[in-house]
């Protein structure tokens, strides 16, 4: 049998689409949703039972999709369902929705081997070869045997990015405090996790803005579970040398309100604190490049800065993100060239 040492995961691309031999290609969000291969209606997901979504106001839900309808609010109380759902959503466009196991039968969620904890059988193919008709099933690369919490702990931002839906950013909206948010985790490890490991991906708004974001993490840190946590960029760079030690940091650069110098030198300081630790208790450093229609030379010269920092190409990724349209982002926003979707899909214009 090969080695499937490299086969664990791909850097950028933590999604797994398996033919129905069992053989398998990685590809990003952005990778499926512009090639169209995100369309799953009819299949089984584990919408509920492995995953949930919790938005701004602490309401629960399998997935953002909202397939299943509410299950509670984190904050007061909720019910988990039995067993996974299937899909009555045309097309499958949030990240967050994507990274949940599924499966187009029964018989096919036997081919989800990291989500059962199995180790791949057949050899990879190149990243992204599979078409739309050879997917059978799709799953995470990473913490693919946790269970996940995507949760929303707020709307407030400190920025006001023109392509950010009003209803999910705002300044004025109440912290929630750390005696709230650890209450509600302990009911979320009780009740969804039966007390198992969690992978907690959090984001807002921008998270980070929450005065109790950094005790509540750390208090998420000690007791054995794992974070993802997404940001702006916006705080000092000693603030996030901390947060790297407590799990994976997704760093994304809104070119309307971002500050080039100031976001520079904290993506170097996290480099920097990888190095320091030999990447040993220290999370993963992605850099998202949002990159809306007429930004492409920001995002070039944004990366090639990063680039230039010492280690960032050996220790950290980066990417980047088209921005999306429609009430449930569901396509791509108008207006890009055809040399912008050589950056986001290989070369691949959706149609």
């Amino acid at each position: 049998m090969a080695n499937h040492k490299n086969y664990d995961i791909s850097p950028g691309r933590p999604i797994r689409a398996y033919n129905e031999d069992g053989s398998f290609s990685d590809f990003s969000t952005d990778d499926l949703v512009g090639k169209r291969l995100n369309f799953f209606e009819g299949w089984s997901c584990g919408v509920g039972t492995d995953s949930i979504f919790v938005n701004m106001d602490g309401d629960i839900y399998g997935a953002s999709c909202k397939v299943g309808g509410k299950l509670g609010n984190i904050y007061e109380d909720f019910e988990i369902p039995d067993k996974w759902l299937l899909c009555t959503k045309k097309s499958c466009s949030c990240g967050s929705d994507l990274f949940i196991p599924k499966a187009k039968t029964e018989q096919h969620g036997q081919l989800l081997l990291k989500t059962n904890g199995q180790p791949p059988v057949l050899e990879k193919r190149a990243d992204q070869e599979l078409a739309s008709p050879q997917i059978f099933a799709l799953e995470r690369t990473h913490a693919s045997n946790l269970k996940q919490v995507y949760w929303e702990i707020g709307r407030r931002c400190n920025y006001d990015c023109s392509y950010c839906w009003p209803w999910i950013h705002n300044k004025v909206d109440r912290h929630k405090t750390l005696q709230e948010l650890i209450t509600a985790t302990e009911k979320v490890i009780l009740k969804f996790a039966k007390g198992a490991r969690v992978n907690f991906i959090i984001s807002g708004g921008e998270p980070s803005l929450n005065p109790d974001f950094l005790d509540w993490v750390r208090y998420v840190s000690s007791m054995g579970h794992y974070l993802s946590m997404h940001s702006n960029g916006s705080r000092l760079p000693a603030y996030y040398r901390e947060l790297i030690h407590y799990g994976d940091l997704n760093l994304s650069a809104h070119f309307e309100f971002v500050n080039i110098e100031k976001f520079v030198n904290v993506v170097a300081a996290v480099t920097e604190e990888k190095i320091l630790n030999k990447n040993q208790g220290v999370g993963h450093l992605e850099v998202k490049l949002m990159m809306a229609p007429g930004r492409r030379p920001q995002a070039l010269e944004l990366q090639s800065q990063i680039l230039s920092i010492p280690g960032f190409k050996e220790y950290c990724t980066w990417a980047f993100v088209p921005i999306r349209d429609g009430k449930m982002g569901d396509q791509i926003k108008e207006g890009y060239e055809p040399e912008d979707f050589e950056l986001f899909g290989n070369g691949v214009v959706p149609t």
